[in-house]
């Protein structure tokens, strides 16, 4: 017979920096994927209306992240943490069901897919999501640009060197208002929603900096602003960055603040290994530049559904 299983109970709760370290202390080094990275779920919460679970097992604790959208919709992540993941799928597959709705996870890695299958084969359906796949490059390549493929980057780094005196400040508080700056001209080049949603995230960053323990770097040109960069460390060897922005009309920017942001970090951090720069959103022009830097690895996620009739 069948043992039944005893279910966690789940109380979610909004996100706030003070959950962090509690976060980090179950996710631990676990997650190379940026929807893990505890800045981003922070800073894109008026975007995504996120939620936390702590689900305590027998063998550990899971952290369980939501996502609801306005009419009331909820997607997950996969449950990340300690134990079999069994206890955990189940208790929120009653809590869906409660809600008149199936199970749904996003953003699930080959790894958290294998894990789920090792304790419920066939319960899911499984389709990929190419564009949220994360773009990991290695972080010495970034650094350096050596080799025949990147000899562009460097030519676009050399011509704004010669073209401008820069120079690299580590991201203070003071640096904020030049920030907000470059954002607002980047904005009035790319008014939407999803703009403006950047815009809030921004600001959020900057109102939790030091709590959510984010780094970045002010690029200045001939003494004057010219672009900026937020980040964090996802693992104790990978560094997520978070926001990157540069004047239009200073060729050659982007690239420069991308290499110095990574020399700077690898000097903080000797352990610093892999850079993941996020996914492109399926924006054909976003898609091009991160591929031009020739990722070390995409690193794919897919939507996975409740089979209804699939025993749990």
């Amino acid at each position: 017979m069948k043992q039944a299983l005893t279910l966690p109970k789940l109380q979610f709760e909004p996100i706030t920096p003070a959950l962090r370290q509690r976060y980090l202390s179950v996710i631990g080094d676990r997650c190379r994927d940026a929807d893990h990275a505890f800045a981003n779920l922070y800073i894109w919460n008026e975007a995504y209306h996120q939620s936390l679970a702590f689900a305590k097992t027998e063998e550990g604790t899971r952290v369980i992240v939501r996502f609801c959208d306005g009419t009331g919709h909820c997607r997950h992540l996969f449950p990340v943490g300690e134990g079999s993941p069994l206890p955990v799928v189940e208790a929120m597959r009653q809590l869906a069901h409660e809600r008149g709705e199936i199970l749904s996870f996003s953003a699930v890695t080959k790894e958290q897919i294998a894990e789920l299958e090792s304790v419920l084969p066939n319960a899911f359906s499984i389709t990929e999501e190419r564009d949220i796949a994360d773009y990991l490059y290695d972080a010495e390549s970034l650094a350096t640009l050596a080799g025949k493929k990147l000899h562009g980057k460097r030519n676009h780094i050399n011509a704004f060197a010669a073209a401008h005196g820069f120079a690299l400040l580590p991201l203070t508080p003071e640096h904020f208002d030049a920030c907000r700056a470059i954002e607002a001209a980047w904005l009035s080049e790319h008014a939407g929603d999803s703009a403006e949603r950047e815009q809030v995230a921004v600001e959020r960053a900057f109102a939790a900096f030091d709590t959510l323990e984010l780094e970045g770097a002010l690029l200045m040109a001939d003494g004057e602003p010219a672009a900026f960069t937020i980040g964090s460390m996802l693992t104790s060897d990978t560094l997520c960055v978070h926001v990157e922005k540069a004047l239009s009309n200073l060729n050659g920017a982007y690239p420069t603040i991308n290499r110095e942001f990574v020399r700077m970090m690898r000097e903080k951090h000797p352990a610093l290994r892999t850079v993941n720069r996020e996914d492109d959103m399926g924006l054909e022009n976003l898609r091009r530049a991160k591929l031009s830097y020739r990722p070390a690895e995409l690193l794919t996620k897919y939507t996975l559904t409740e089979i209804t009739n699939a025993p749990l």
